[in-house]
């Protein structure tokens, strides 16, 4: 590089001084791989390489030069590191649904077992109650019978016992109506008989009166 060329580009270095306190500035609080980093190297390296052209400077062109191939490797530095932190942040969701998704598993299959061995409860309950309710059912079932059974028994017992009583009673009737028969054909009897000895006492009379008029003849 001819010393035309470096007393040329004094001014330039000299108003470039501003941004390179601004570059070093920034440089020391963003990251390498920060593509705030990255765009600032590409603008620098930029203005650097056009003014290195325009001046002839081939330092300062390949100044440009490198600030801008090192703008482009933070910038696909900087993009691979995005990419594989959205890989990382991907992954970390897809871990974490994973984990929601088993967690959402495990309770559903607690609410399940839970809901089962409250239904199987409820159904043991209700066919415990099931069976008191008919097992009672047939308690008063068996009870029920065995009172009909014994009322039957009983009615029949009793309609024995009236039976025998009005055979009882028609035998006695028929003694009674007998016996007032009897006594009626006796009474019958002992008048017709009576009347009797009263026509034969009659009929004796008047043969002994035809006798004694016989005899007063």
């Amino acid at each position: 590089m001819s010393t035309l060329s470096t007393l040329i580009a004094l001014p330039y270095e000299a108003a470039r001084l501003p941004l390179t306190a601004v570059d070093r500035g920034l440089s020391r609080r963003l990251s390498d791989t920060s593509l705030a980093r990255a765009a600032l190297d590409r603008a620098v390296g930029t203005v650097d390489q056009v003014a290195g052209t325009l001046l002839r400077n081939g330092s300062i062109a390949e100044r440009g030069t490198e600030r801008i191939g090192r703008a482009a490797a933070l910038a696909e530095a900087a993009l691979l590191e995005a990419e594989a932190e959205a890989k990382r942040q991907a992954a970390k969701e897809e871990a974490e649904a994973g984990r929601r998704e088993a967690a959402e598993k495990r309770r559903a299959a607690s609410e399940r077992a839970t809901k089962r061995a409250a239904e199987a409860k409820k159904a043991e309950a209700t066919g415990k109650k099931q069976a008191t309710t008919n097992a009672k059912k047939t308690a008063a079932a068996k009870k029920k019978a065995a009172a009909d059974a014994a009322e039957d028994r009983t009615k029949t017992v009793e309609r024995r016992k009236k039976a025998v009583a009005d055979q009882a009673e028609a035998k006695k009737k028929a003694a009674r109506d007998e016996a007032t028969t009897d006594l009626a054909a006796a009474r019958e009897t002992k008048e017709a008989a009576a009347e009797a000895r009263a026509d034969a006492e009659v009929l004796e009379d008047l043969t002994e009166a035809k006798k004694a008029e016989r005899t007063q003849d």
